[in-house]
């Protein structure tokens, strides 16, 4: 199967961005693949100046929290995720109100399926030496990644996940995912990889 990364420029060299804030608070600073029940849980965005009109089906926020349309939601639902959804207040930073329903998405766990062997990264040969000799500790994070490629026998069949043990910021998505996003004319960017 071919996979992508599904990017969070809106276009190429652009970014939407914006306050986050949960409630109740969390505990910690935000992270995808945290324990996290989203069930009672409230998000709210106030996007940056810089964001006069969101258009948009997904964007990314620095704190590092994703967002997802109703549109996009709903394709979504139909595929193989491990995703929680919950609605988010998305407003502009005059206040005016997002003209898209957005929801806050959400894994509590990182996909372990970054090949090593087949990818290219900083630092490779010795990554490669500790796996053979199994001296690479469990959270030891990948770096400067050239070409991601995906172990496909180990993504549980998802369309959308998080690459454990690898710093990467966009989920990857699969084949089938792109073509329903595509089909549907939704404002994504994606990039392949492998």
């Amino acid at each position: 199967m071919n996979y992508y990364s599904m990017c969070h420029e809106v276009v190429k060299g652009g970014y939407t961005d914006g306050d986050v804030v949960f409630y109740p608070t969390l505990s910690d600073y935000y992270q995808v693949g945290m324990s996290l029940s989203l069930i009672g849980v409230s998000v709210s965005v106030i996007l940056d100046k810089t964001v006069r009109a969101l258009k948009s089906d997904f964007f990314l926020t620095t704190s590092g929290a994703f967002f997802v349309s109703q549109d996009f939601k709903d394709i979504l639902g139909g595929l193989n995720t491990s995703l929680q959804f919950s609605p988010a207040d998305v407003k502009h930073f005059n206040g005016r109100p997002a003209v898209k329903k957005y929801y806050f998405i959400h894994v509590n766990d990182r996909c372990a399926c970054f090949d090593y062997g087949l990818s290219e990264y900083s630092g490779k040969s010795l990554v490669m030496s500790k796996i053979q000799a199994g001296e690479l500790t469990a959270d030891y994070k990948v770096r400067g990644v050239k070409k991601m490629c995906i172990d496909e026998a180990k993504t549980g069949s998802l369309d959308l996940f998080f690459v454990a043990g690898v710093i990467w910021i966009d989920p990857i998505v699969s084949e089938v995912l792109v073509r329903k996003v595509e089909s549907n004319k939704l404002l994504v960017r994606f990039s392949a990889i492998g």
